[in-house]
């Protein structure tokens, strides 16, 4: 499935409309956020044994956002094998560069909540369009959950195409700022799994980016 993203969303947004790579890896990680939400809140409801023993809470911020906490949240995001952060750190690996810190930028997500710079990725180019406008775009992965049937994956499918958009711009230049689009693609993973947002928020907008 992470072809399906790569093809119909990656290329088009690189190839056709000239969208930076740094920007593609935050549309990227904003919908592996939000789909590791669903994947979660899917997996309690179900009391499927993957979450047995996790707990979730919410807390508010002060700019009135609610936001999705514990070890539920962070399991397909940041602690499970095939986790959002476990893929990330895999193709940096491979491609000699050093991991991302986990604790570091999951610390600096949490010191944002309630506060304008939550789900803004410190790498990410300036006037790009934030990772929660960027949900707008979610319709992809309402489309891939039906298409493989279990939530838990789609997290999986839309990180394996950020590997493979690192991997190409690498092998394209060199000097592509890998290490720079994976904190993108981290930070805007962590800050939506956590974020609750209204419907209406998302959705399918193609002037998001």
């Amino acid at each position: 499935m992470s072809d399906v993203v790569f093809d119909g969303l990656v290329k088009p947004l690189k190839l056709e409309r000239g969208v930076p790579s740094p920007v593609i890896a935050a549309v990227l990680g904003a919908l592996a956020g939000h789909a590791s939400q669903v994947a979660t809140l899917s997996g309690l409801a179900s009391n499927h044994p993957d979450y047995a023993g996790l707990s979730i809470l919410t807390a508010g911020g002060e700019n009135g956002d609610s936001y999705w906490m514990g070890d539920a949240i962070n399991r397909p995001v940041l602690e499970s094998k095939y986790s959002v952060y476990a893929l990330v750190a895999g193709v940096n690996e491979k491609m000699g560069l050093p991991l991302p810190d986990l604790h570091e930028l999951a610390g600096y997500v949490a010191s944002t909540l309630g506060s304008e710079r939550f789900g803004v990725p410190r790498d990410l180019p300036e006037g790009a369009p934030t990772p929660r406008s960027l949900l707008s775009l979610w319709s992809l992965g309402e489309a891939l959950t039906k298409d493989v049937g279990h939530p838990d994956y789609v997290p999986v499918a839309l990180t394996l195409a950020y590997q493979r958009l690192a991997q190409t711009d690498n092998a394209v230049d060199p000097t592509v700022d890998v290490a720079a689009m994976s904190r993108v693609m981290l930070e805007s993973a962590i800050a939506m799994s956590k974020l609750k947002v209204a419907p209406t928020e998302l959705g399918q907008a193609a002037a998001a980016v």
